[in-house]
């Protein structure tokens, strides 16, 4: 992130390039030119209340291949190791990224840079494609209910769990706001590793650590927070599913998702196999998600293509109007049951946003109208949910219905149809999701999640290995 700073010969030796300070200081009037000529770009920003306010140059940072760089990563891992991650602290970590090479290779600047200031100076371009702004809501306070506390706990036991967990969650945030995914693990392993079995400030027992999560209420409080965790860096690493972003983050964002289930499983291996389970299945619901979203930006970007070529759209629309769509609703009513004057308007709807050649923005605000029309005598219903299952199963019948068409035509372009077919069923999963959540007050993840949760709660289908089949 970029430094506010006076400039000064401490500050300036330390950025690149490295000017050619005169022995003597310039004077203030000439300061200001001379550092301009030096760092081209470099701007000045007012700071202050009016009438007691002094200009500072911001755009400044350390080299990438500075020592300094090291020595902070080193401090910052030591003071880790050293002190219990429950205590407050906020890690600003070094600009590193698992998964992300040098291939910022554009110029020979880049081309001639060392690995580590390749993968610093990628990381600090990725910045601006994540919500570095976004904070952790605030979490539920524990239903106890009637149940008793569990033996030798009382509830400063509990209310030192919420501070140390709302701390741990935090440091979370904070190391995935950097894109330091790797110091999860670590960050992980001091949370449920180094709690030491005598009392101690800012640090809970292992024996009480471990009867706790072996209480009811608490184990689902963690669940709930969890959930609002990881819906949290859901929405910094992909603030917008839509607008296009680096392969190699979305490939870091990959591999980083592949590697939470394990971290967290070695993490608390010997713990309770409750807590395990609750805790797995909401980090597998997170992991999911990641793998979808950045699934579904990847569509986008490819349809992009498609719907930006004037030739393209035009042979879609004329293989669409040779579709049989009375033929398509006579055989999907039989399963889905639609009112045909709402499939008719889609078909028509479709037809004319597809002529104009609408952008990819223009058709995700289309498909958001046609959840919001759909949905709308749902809202406020018990039944919300299920009708927007159930919508997305229709959605998905029908779209197959008519590709099915188009293949057995030989559409010419059966291809940018796929590609599009893909993409909308994919956001109209996502944009349904999200009004489920919105509906029930519950996050995304949460929604997501609900399957593994209930599978969580079943200890004996687990371990019997036997299959749950919902009807």
């Amino acid at each position: 992130s970029q430094k506010y700073c006076h400039i000064g010969s401490a500050m300036v030796s330390l950025v690149e390039p490295a000017p050619v300070l005169p022995v003597q200081p310039l004077l203030a009037a000439l300061s200001g030119t001379e550092t301009g000529s030096v760092f081209m770009g470099l701007r000045t920003r007012r700071l202050g209340t009016r009438g007691n306010s002094k200009y500072h140059y911001y755009g400044i940072r350390v080299k990438p291949d500075s020592p300094l760089n090291r020595l902070q990563e080193d401090t910052q891992y030591m003071a880790m190791r050293q002190q219990p991650v429950h205590q407050k602290q906020r890690f600003k970590p070094l600009q590193k990224v698992d998964g992300m090479s040098d291939s910022l290779c554009g110029s020979s600047q880049h081309c001639n840079s060392t690995p580590e200031q390749s993968v610093a100076a990628q990381s600090q371009h990725h910045q601006q494609y994540i919500d570095t702004s976004h904070t952790l809501p605030p979490f539920p306070t524990p239903d106890l209910g009637t149940m008793p506390l569990p033996e030798r706990i009382n509830m400063n036991d509990i209310k030192k769990l919420q501070t140390l967990y709302r701390d741990h969650c935090e440091a979370t945030l904070d190391v995935v706001m950097n894109l330091q995914f790797h110091y999860i693990e670590k960050l992980w392993q001091t949370f449920w590793y180094s709690t030491p079995d005598d009392d101690m400030e800012g640090v809970i027992p292992r024996e009480k650590l471990v009867a706790l999560c072996k209480y009811e209420p608490i184990r689902l409080w963690m669940r709930s927070c969890d959930h609002i965790l990881y819906q949290a860096l859901v929405e910094i690493l992909i603030p917008d599913v839509l607008r296009p972003v680096p392969s190699t983050l979305t490939q870091a964002i990959r591999n980083f998702a592949k590697s939470l289930e394990g971290w967290l499983t070695n993490a608390m291996t010997n713990f309770p196999q409750e807590i395990i389970r609750t805790k797995v299945a909401v980090v597998s619901a997170f992991a999911q998600t990641l793998r979808r979203y950045t699934s579904l930006n990847h569509l986008a970007q490819a349809a992009r293509a498609v719907l930006q070529n004037t030739s393209q759209i035009n042979q879609m629309l004329s293989d669409l109007n040779r579709v049989d769509f009375a033929n398509v609703q006579e055989q999907a009513s039989w399963v889905c049951q639609c009112d045909e004057s709402v499939v008719q308007r889609l078909e028509q709807d479709f037809k004319v946003t597809l002529q104009q050649q609408s952008s990819l923005d223009q058709w995700a605000t289309w498909l958001d109208n046609v959840v919001s029309q759909v949905l709308k005598p749902h809202q406020g219903s018990p039944s919300f949910p299920k009708a927007a299952r159930q919508f997305l199963l229709k959605w998905s019948f029908y779209s197959s219905m008519v590709i099915r068409d188009l293949t057995l035509r030989s559409a010419a372009s059966f291809g940018s149809f796929h590609l599009i077919r893909l993409l909308y069923d994919e956001y109209m999963f996502y944009l349904v999701e999200h009004r489920v959540a919105q509906a029930t007050g519950e996050t995304p993840i949460a929604v997501m999640g609900e399957f593994s949760d209930l599978t969580s709660m079943m200890p004996s289908l687990m371990e019997k290995g036997k299959t749950l089949i919902l009807v």
